[in-house]
């Protein structure tokens, strides 16, 4: 069981990064049962990601709310609450990965299902947000279906949401638009606490694209090392081949660290693990927020040279994706600290 501190590396608007430190905490476990006993918070879970839900309840010594889940013949999804929460805190976890359309529905269904018995307040926890891509019109028509959730979550009932390393940073204005409050967590220090420990001699890491330039710059600077950045452009002749225009930096003989928010398919960056293999790269490395591993994902980095791949539990690994290259960090403590911050904050 983890006691929780809070080292806030970060902090602009509701955006925030948050860091468990170990082996030591500021926050003894019974601190963390005097609030949770006071404020009797409701836990409750959808299908979508049930081994992080247990986690995070574990972490604030509760249990999982029940609920039932069921399928009627022509597959319309029946969601019941059968814990009280009148006048209760609700936490409602789901991420809403594939199939998202499914993982929505059930946590609209489980948001109105609380609001419905008397819920005081409803939070939705959503690691993972699905639509996430969709934030801006690409063609006349389009909408912008990220906006369209929002509003949908706040017809469901849910005031506040924890999210967790959004596509883009500006789309938080959804939420606000929508009147829910909105909190961001950050991965950055739990992926860096990993990297610090395995103690990395002659370490660089790269940037595969402009537009993760930023974010990788963050971690070179955070991991005292090198960064190095590729100019590329994506093939028009073969999907997910990508042509490299030239580096700025030197991987030869290096270990590499390459950063991305998401693993989807895996193409762009196996591309790209092989171009830094024949420019003389070492071991090569790569950490991303959400292992979204949509087929075929996890054969390509199988294959690749990639020695190890790091992810977190913002989306379930299934069994049949688990290869002993992908490495799994638990971000539930996180989840768990602003919890566990906010309700403290409520009995000041």
């Amino acid at each position: 069981m983890y006691a929780i501190t809070t080292s806030a590396r970060m902090q602009h608007g509701n955006r925030g990064c948050f860091f468990i430190p170990e082996p030591y905490y500021t926050y003894s476990y019974s601190n963390i049962l005097i609030v949770m006993n006071t404020h009797k918070p409701i836990i409750l879970t959808g299908t979508a990601n049930k081994p992080f839900a247990r986690k995070l309840a574990k972490h604030l010594g509760l249990s999982l709310g029940r609920t039932e889940f069921a399928r009627f013949s022509d597959e319309e999804i029946r969601v019941i609450v059968w814990e009280d929460v009148k006048d209760k805190d609700v936490y409602i976890v789901q991420p809403t990965s594939a199939p998202a359309n499914e993982r929505i529905m059930e946590l609209l269904l489980m948001a109105h299902a609380a609001k419905e018995l008397g819920a005081r307040s409803i939070t939705a926890i959503i690691p993972f947000f699905g639509y996430r891509r969709q934030e801006k019109q690409k063609a006349p028509g389009e909408t912008l279906a990220f906006e369209l959730v929002t509003h949908l979550l706040k017809t469901a009932g849910v005031s506040r949401t924890l999210v967790m390393d959004l596509h883009k940073e500006h789309t938080l204005r959804f939420f606000e638009q929508a009147d829910i409050d909105v909190y961001e967590l950050c991965a950055f220090d739990v992926i860096i606490n990993h990297f610090q420990q395995k103690r990395l001699k002659n370490f660089v890491v790269v940037a595969p694209d402009e537009g993760s330039v930023p974010e990788s710059a963050r971690y070179a600077e955070a991991l005292h090392v090198p960064l190095v950045r590729i100019y590329k452009h994506r093939s028009m002749r073969k999907k997910d081949e990508v042509v490299v225009d030239g580096f700025e930096g030197d991987v030869q003989g290096k270990n590499v660290l390459i950063i991305d928010d998401e693993i989807n398919t895996g193409g762009t960056l196996v591309g790209a693990a092989h171009i830094l293999k024949e420019k003389g790269a070492r071991n090569m490395y790569v950490a991303a927020t959400h292992g979204i591993l949509s087929s075929p994902a996890v054969k390509r980095l199988q294959n690749s040279p990639i020695q190890e791949v790091v992810i977190t539990d913002t989306i379930e690994l299934p069994k049949e994706k688990q290869i002993k290259k992908i490495h799994v960090l638990s971000v539930a403590p996180l989840f768990a600290e602003y919890i566990y911050k906010y309700l403290e904050k409520k009995l000041k």
